[in-house]
Parts: structure tokens; C-alpha cells; sequence
């Protein structure tokens, strides 16, 4: 079919999903079932799910099927609340799941904070969830000389807290890299996805007030999941 009916297309899903009772759980029908509604080809039915998916008004889980995709979360990358508080602060749902703890080097974090390549670090895996929904897996990167036996602790919190109440430290210094991204293949199968879905990437890392290095993080979040919002106040 011509361009002019799959942007009608679109332009007919938009409108469907904007309607909160439009489907159960959130959930679209079928692609044979929308093709047959909207009389129309699978092909030509995929280029507009693609077009709404790429506005982040829908999700493909594997398996599963397309979702009207949830409001994003508003996330303030520069600030020290943790995931669980920012989370339930917006009326949301936060949990995590802790999937690898170990200590070996890591030679982009040893890079970042200025470390000798072989250096070993603490390293904790988690992905997170927003309302039941996979939203973040993340890699976190501890000198273990900042906090010694780190992996014994509890990880479905806030890491920087225990960092801060165990461990006295302060998160004085930061520095911040955003830019999107494909998710590769091991962070989309934790977050439940194909394999090269738009993502956005945040690292970040970490020095204490002495300027010592204390912790580089990596993250992968789904595109459609949030909304970047820092504030800022011009000093007079």
C-alpha cells in the first residue's frame, strides 16, 4: 500500500491507544487481529506499530506482544535519591532484582576514574522494574578500598546509601555521560526486548570529597521509560 495509507494508519493507532479503555491490561490485539480491523497488511501494519513504537507510545515485549507504553518517569540523573525514592515519589512502583554480584577488573571503569586497567572492582548487577514493567539494567562498579565488604550487603536498595551509612562516604563528585543507544543483546534479554531496541545509556562516575575514586556506574534504560528533567537556578 502507499505511504499515504500507513501514515493514516498511524495516525488511526495513535488515536486508538490514547483511549485508556481501548484494551485490557494495556495490551494491543494481535497483529493478524489489528491487520484484519484496519484492513490492512501485516507489512504495511508493522511500519505504523514501528512509527508509534519509535514516539515511545508503544512497547514490544518478547513473547508477549505490543503494550501502550505507561507515562514516563521523570529522572533527574545529577541528583542523590535513589532509584526506590524517585520511583515511589511519582505515584509508581519501583522493585529490583539483583542478578550477578562478583569482584573482578573492568577496564572502562578502571578508564574512568583513573585506575590501573587490571584494576579489580566490587560489581553488582541489577535490573529494575517500574510498575512490573523491566525499565533499567544496570552495572555498578565499586573500589573495593572504599567499601570493604560490599557484597555481603543487601542490593534491592539504595547502593549509595549503604555506601554512605556503612562506609561514611560522600558522593561529592560526579561526572555524567547520556547518549542514546542500540541495547545489546545481554541487556535486552534482561529487560525482555529484541536485541538492538532504542535505548539510552547513562555512565556515570563517582569520587568522594577527597577525590578519591569510589564507583563507576553503566546503565541501560529502555527509551520510552523516562523523561530526562534536571533543574537548574542561575546563582546572582
Amino acid at each position: 500500500m502507499s505511504d499515504a495509507y500507513y501514515l493514516h494508519l498511524t495516525d488511526r493507532l495513535r488515536d486508538l491507544i490514547q483511549d485508556p479503555e481501548a484494551f485490557e491490561d494495556d495490551r494491543l490485539p494481535s497483529e493478524r487481529v489489528l491487520a484484519e480491523r484496519f484492513h490492512t497488511t501485516r507489512v504495511t501494519l508493522r511500519q505504523a506499530l514501528a512509527q508509534l513504537e519509535g514516539e515511545g507510545r508503544i512497547h514490544r515485549s518478547n513473547r508477549r506482544g505490543w503494550f501502550v507504553s505507561p507515562p514516563r518517569l521523570d529522572y533527574d540523573p545529577t541528583r542523590d535519591a535513589g532509584f526506590n525514592d524517585y520511583v515511589k515519589a511519582q505515584g509508581r512502583r519501583p522493585r529490583t532484582e539483583v542478578l550477578l554480584t562478583d569482584t573482578r577488573p573492568h577496564p572502562p571503569a578502571a578508564e574512568a576514574l583513573g585506575l590501573p586497567l587490571d584494576r579489580s572492582f566490587h560489581h553488582i548487577r541489577r535490573r529494575r522494574f517500574v510498575d512490573d514493567r523491566a525499565v533499567l539494567c544496570e552495572s555498578l562498579w565499586v573500589v573495593p578500598e572504599r567499601a570493604p565488604q560490599l557484597l555481603e550487603g543487601d542490593f534491592t536498595g539504595s547502593l549509595w546509601g549503604q555506601l554512605r551509612e556503612r562506609w561514611g562516604l560522600t558522593l561529592a563528585h560526579r561526572s555524567l555521560r547520556l547518549y542514546s543507544e542500540a541495547i545489546h543483546a545481554r541487556e535486552a534479554e534482561a529487560l525482555g526486548v529484541a536485541a538492538g531496541t532504542a535505548g539510552l545509556s547513562v555512565r556515570r562516575t563517582i569520587f568522594d570529597e577527597q577525590r578519591r575514586p569510589v564507583e563507576y556506574d553503566e546503565e541501560h534504560w529502555l527509551h520510552n521509560a523516562l523523561c530526562i528533567a534536571v533543574e537548574l537556578e542561575n546563582s546572582v
